[in-house]
């Protein structure tokens, strides 16, 4: 109903523009909530008040929107840069591995470069925007990326065959390379590395993916924030509508001329009526997003590698993994031959060329290279990357973010002040209860007279909106969970690090000053080049983002074992091979 009274004059602000009518006041009641001359008697007509309430709600989103750019920034310019540098990284991997095999197995880089530059482009596409969309329904599985791994293996057999057996033979007849292809699962020429190689890549790439969707599921959130917010109940909309009107535009209403901001006070009040309702909903799934991703972020740059989740290291390894198989075939030779010759018969050539005898084909045939063009067994120390500083960077900017809707009524209110401002009725100070920031305390809130508010009943302020937002981010929460999940190999190592007492305390934006005074020898990890390092600290240091093994060893799984050594082994053994006899 309404009640028809004098007239007022009217002034009110849209946009730039100031405008003076005079109007008829119409003053509603709305539903139970009592009659509102919001702005005391003095504000327009009923079209003109419904006009700058909008523009009051338009600029309340702003505000919200404004306070969430800086945290979506950083989600975003996070997951670019890892998308970006696992993309290099690829690409540096590529390059070694083609330049191995140009240098090393000059008669296999030809055959093997197709399936080479294939392998490394599905590792670039399983990170890359179409295969990290934020429903988590990414086209390229991981299943699917052990097999091109798989696949990888299976065409390099036959071309590393040829290498070891019938290096100075014509190629293979296709008759011949398909009966390889089929026994390859069976005989295993690589032995399993193979299947450590795409295990380890699989697991870390697969926690990168996992990572840049979880930052671009966050950033998306919050992007609906300013809107999910207010999409709830009639009720509490048209209630803080009127709070946020009577808040911005009443001094105008009033005649104020003079530029006035809302009292600190009065601002906390309007804000928490707002906001705690649908805030206290987002706030728990939203912490807990926060913290398994400062989690993820951590394991996958982190030093010790325990998780077995840094893919940096393991792509700057890949092309020495892939050495490793080949190196394997080949000192397997004999054994191998003759397990091909009972699955498959006699060698079959291109050519009339005959097959050579079993006793000169069995040793394997290496091209002559300068030692100096060979690829070395340690990797050297390199200054940190730039993901390395963007992913410190995130870690020590996110955990503000964990509390954005716990505190975000409060953070749009600080810059107000608490003298010579609008108090809601005059300029003056706010003499009013403020409430606590509790949904409970929101019954007493004196800017809202919807008596639901803080009660049991929160069916007045239902909203789908913001449980599909929570769905996801739990969703995410969990997924990430299931990444963080230590192997059975790290368990012991762990503890005893636990009995030992010592750890580094590390966090990745706490790098070395040149006088060591951050503790003492915080290095890069990258490769084997931590193999030196020399990592201090006080106390047992955090085990709850990124514990540090005992000793800083290098712990890449069962990939990790004897690979190393047999780099170096068999690399010490070409050298032997080539130069001792030349040298002679």
């Amino acid at each position: 109903m309404s009640q028809l009274v004098p007239w007022y004059p009217c002034i009110y602000v849209l946009g730039s523009r100031i405008f003076e009518v005079m109007y008829q006041r119409y003053t509603y009641v709305r539903y139970h909530v009592s009659v509102i001359p919001i702005c005391g008697g003095n504000c327009c007509d009923p079209q003109t008040e419904e006009r700058i309430k909008q523009q009051a709600r338009s600029d309340f989103h702003y505000q919200i929107h404004h306070h969430s750019r800086s945290h979506q920034g950083l989600l975003a310019i996070t997951a670019d840069a890892l998308r970006d540098s696992m993309t290099s990284l690829a690409r540096q991997s590529e390059n070694k591995t083609l330049n191995l095999f140009n240098q090393v197995y000059r008669s296999m880089a030809v055959q093997s470069r197709p399936s080479i530059k294939a392998l490394y482009q599905a590792m670039i596409d399983y990170v890359a925007p179409s295969n990290t969309p934020v429903n988590l329904e990414q086209p390229l599985t991981r299943s699917m990326l052990k097999e091109r791994f798989s696949e990888f293996f299976t065409k390099l057999f036959p071309i590393a065959y040829h290498h070891a057996v019938n290096p100075h033979q014509q190629d293979f007849s296709p008759k011949f390379k398909s009966c390889l292809y089929e026994i390859v699962d069976r005989i295993k020429p690589f032995g399993d590395i193979p299947d450590q190689i795409s295990a380890s890549m699989a697991k870390s790439l697969e926690a990168t993916r996992v990572l840049i969707q979880a930052l671009d599921l966050g950033k998306t959130v919050l992007d609906k924030t300013d809107t999910v917010l207010f999409s709830g109940s009639r009720l509490h909309q048209e209630a803080c509508n009127d709070a946020l009107m009577k808040m911005t535009y009443c001094p105008k209403c009033k005649g104020i001329t003079e530029e006035v901001e809302p009292c600190h006070s009065l601002c906390t009040n309007v804000m928490r009526g707002c906001l705690t309702q649908p805030a206290s909903e987002m706030d728990p799934a939203w912490s807990g997003y926060v913290y398994i991703v400062e989690r993820l972020v951590a394991a996958v740059d982190g030093p010790t590698n325990v998780l077995e989740l840094n893919t940096e290291r393991a792509m700057r390894q890949l092309d020495t993994h892939i050495s490793d198989a080949i190196m394997h075939a080949m000192e397997d030779g004999p054994a191998l031959e003759e397990k091909v010759r009972t699955a498959c018969g006699r060698a079959e050539l291109n050519s009339a060329v005959t097959t050579t005898n079993s006793d000169d084909s069995s040793a394997a045939t290496l091209t002559v290279v300068d030692a100096s063009t060979l690829p070395s067994p340690f990797t050297p120390r390199t200054p940190p990357n730039q993901l390395h500083v963007q992913l410190g960077n995130f870690l020590a900017s996110v955990e503000r973010s964990r509390t954005f809707y716990g505190n975000l009524a409060d953070t749009i209110c600080e810059e107000y002040p608490d003298k010579h401002c609008w108090n809601g009725e005059r300029i003056g100070e706010y003499t009013k209860t403020v409430v606590d920031s509790s949904l409970g305390a929101q019954k007493y809130n004196p800017e809202f007279k919807l008596t639901a508010i803080g009660t049991a009943d929160t069916s007045a302020y239902s909203n789908p909106n913001i449980s599909e937002l929570i769905d996801q981010l739990r969703h995410i929460t969990q997924v990430v969970q299931s990444h963080l999940t230590y192997p059975s190999s790290a368990i012991g190592l762990l503890a005893d690090e636990a009995a030992d007492g010592s750890g580094s305390g590390w966090r990745p934006e706490m790098e070395d000053d040149d006088d060591g005074r951050n503790g003492g020898g915080i290095h890069n990890r990258h490769d084997d080049e931590d193999d030196d390092g020399n990592y201090s600290g006080s106390g047992m240091g955090s085990t709850t983002i990124d514990p540090v093994v005992k000793g800083n060893e290098n712990i890449d799984g069962n990939l990790a074992t004897g690979i190393s050594s047999r780099s170096f082994l068999t690399l010490l053994l070409l050298f032997c091979t080539i130069y001792v006899p030349l040298a002679a």
